[in-house]
């Protein structure tokens, strides 16, 4: 389904690409050198940092990935310790409104999985960062584990179930499992993938999973003969008997093709779910795709797609001829506005991306024996950050590569080396990805806030934030690389600078911003890290003026 859409623009610019590899936690990596201060107007609050120790543990936290936070300000975030002995990992919260308020565990590595576990199945990783609802203490996470369920097939034992989906609802702090690989296990059809031959399980379901209330939205991979497929999905927990219901998936037909087009999706990205919606990108192929885009679709059986933006049409701002070309898997969705990284056109620069220094030994050993010179890819030179009203129709341009910003795209390797997992060919291989990061926050008078992480030419990586509609989207700093240390965190040692800064799509909402970020010395003798909290008012002094442009249509 495609409305007939209104599209403005405004754009604070940027011109030529680079990429940046940045580690989580403390870092080794340093983006940029010191600067003189705080370029922020914002005030950080710590919610945690390398001086906190988990509950119960001695050891104090190492490493921090992305948080993500609550209307309220409650804060749920991955960390993990180091030491001698087995770390501590785990998904933590801590509510920001009031003062002094704890540190708590939601799940660790080495705690049980929630039902149906019939073996003593335990968690041994969190692979991806955790998502809360905007409007409740709820929280996602997806979690690795020793396998769940023993049962008999064919007169021999069999173990599975070694990853799902899992949640807290009602606001109970109790983990219950909200899809797993348990599909095919008889008694346990509600875990079956919809829409393929009964029975059929799944395989993985890669990336974050979203939470909206009492109901889940997640990708999921699965195999039907020797064909892997792929799609998006959701369930609502509020019932045990509720079966997983398909989004979209590898039989539905792309809504935005030429006409008489039975092109279907090849590929998709996990969905960003909010008000009993999800918005999420697809594409007939992930690596060379000529069709797909970003999809809105109610939460509901069989729902229809309707397209935000689609490969092929127009980029909000550029010229009469520019058309969007690709489109990332971060998106952010608060019920109304929808935020994502689009790009355009076929001008590409080189990017070579060398193994990280920090991280699981395991992988990085398996990095550098795949990649021993470095991995070189194609990045996009003409790239932006968008925002579109679901309310108005609109689509809004709030920043592009051109005379301010360099880039907004960001390269990691992760996945699991065949040296992990004992086997487990469940488990996603090691790659090189790439993500763009975004996160939405709609004002109640209508306007949006959306915060970015972006390179600018002049050299820093920072987190902004653009304002909008208004006549023009307004572009402010929120933090950046080089600033330093103590203004962000006062414990942090006083030579310290910020070194490297992280977000995701749920980390902005209502006026709550949360960031993690890394910081260390000139001489990197010295290091710290956290997760920080800024309240952002609705209207800010803002150093950005952005050009209007008229809408091509």
């Amino acid at each position: 389904m495609r409305r007939s859409r209104r599209i403005s623009a405004s754009q604070s610019a940027a011109a030529v690409l680079a990429g940046a590899l940045v580690v989580g936690g403390l870092s080794s990596i340093i983006e940029m050198a010191p600067a003189a201060a705080l370029s922020s107007q914002l005030t950080w609050s710590t919610v945690a940092n390398v001086s906190d120790t988990p509950p119960g543990a001695s050891a104090a936290f190492n490493s921090f990935n992305q948080p993500s936070v609550n209307k309220a300000g409650l804060v749920v975030f991955r960390a993990r310790t180091k030491g001698s002995q087995q770390p501590v990992r785990g998904i933590y919260t801590r509510a920001m409104q009031g003062a002094n308020q704890p540190i708590v565990a939601v799940a660790e590595v080495g705690g049980a999985v929630p039902s149906p576990n019939n073996s003593g199945g335990t968690f041994n990783e969190f692979p991806s960062f955790p998502e809360i609802d905007a409007n409740s203490s709820n929280v996602v996470t997806r979690g690795q584990s020793t396998p769940v369920w023993t049962y008999s097939l064919n007169g021999t034992d069999t173990k599975i179930g070694t990853s799902g989906v899992y949640a807290t609802t009602g606001g109970s702090g109790t983990f219950m499992t909200g899809a797993s690989l348990l599909g095919a296990v008889p008694g346990q059809e509600v875990y079956q993938v919809p829409g393929a031959p009964a029975g059929t399980r799944f395989d993985q379901f890669p990336g974050a999973a979203s939470i909206d209330g009492n109901t889940i939205a997640f990708k999921g991979n699965y195999t039907v003969g020797t064909s892997g497929l792929t799609g998006v999905y959701y369930r609502d927990l509020g019932q045990p008997s509720n079966p997983i219901e398909v989004i979209a998936d590898t039989s539905t037909p792309i809504p935005n093709q030429p006409a008489g087009g039975t092109v279907t999706f090849g590929a998709a990205a996990p969905p960003s779910a909010a008000d009993n919606r999800a918005i999420f990108t697809a594409w007939d192929n992930e690596d060379a795709p000529t069709l797909g885009g970003v999809y809105l679709a109610n939460l509901s059986p069989s729902p229809t797609l309707t397209t935000v933006a689609g490969i092929g049409e127009l980029v909000p701002g550029q010229g009469p001829t520019d058309t969007f070309t690709n489109f990332g898997e971060g998106l952010s969705f608060d019920g109304r506005f929808a935020a994502f990284w689009g790009s355009w056109g076929t001008a590409t620069t080189s990017l070579t991306l060398y193994c990280p220094s920090d991280g699981n030994a395991d992988l990085l050993a398996f990095c550098n024996q795949q990649y021993p010179n470095g991995y070189t890819t194609s990045v996009p030179v003409h790239q932006g950050i968008f925002v579109y009203d679901t309310t108005t129709d609109h689509l809004y341009t709030v920043a592009t590569t051109g005379d301010r910003f360099s880039s907004f795209q960001y390269w990691v390797y992760s996945g699991s080396p065949p040296t992990v997992g004992g086997g487990d060919t469940t488990r996603e291989p090691p790659r090189w990805r790439v993500s763009a990061f975004a996160a939405v926050s709609g004002q109640n008078n209508g306007d949006y806030q959306v915060a970015f992480k972006g390179t600018q030419v002049t050299g820093p990586t920072g987190i902004f934030i653009g304002q909008g509609p208004g006549a023009e989207t307004r572009v402010i700093t929120a933090i950046q690389t080089g600033d330093l240390g103590t203004a962000l965190d006062p414990a942090a040692p006083s030579d310290t600078y910020v070194s490297a800064l992280g977000i995701e799509r749920d980390a902005f909402r209502g006026d709550n911003l949360v960031i993690n970020a890394s910081m260390v010395n000139a001489s990197a003798s010295a290091s710290w890290a956290g997760v920080y909290l800024a309240k952002v008012p609705g209207s800010l002094a803002m150093e950005n003026q952005s050009v209007t442009f008229p809408s091509p249509g």
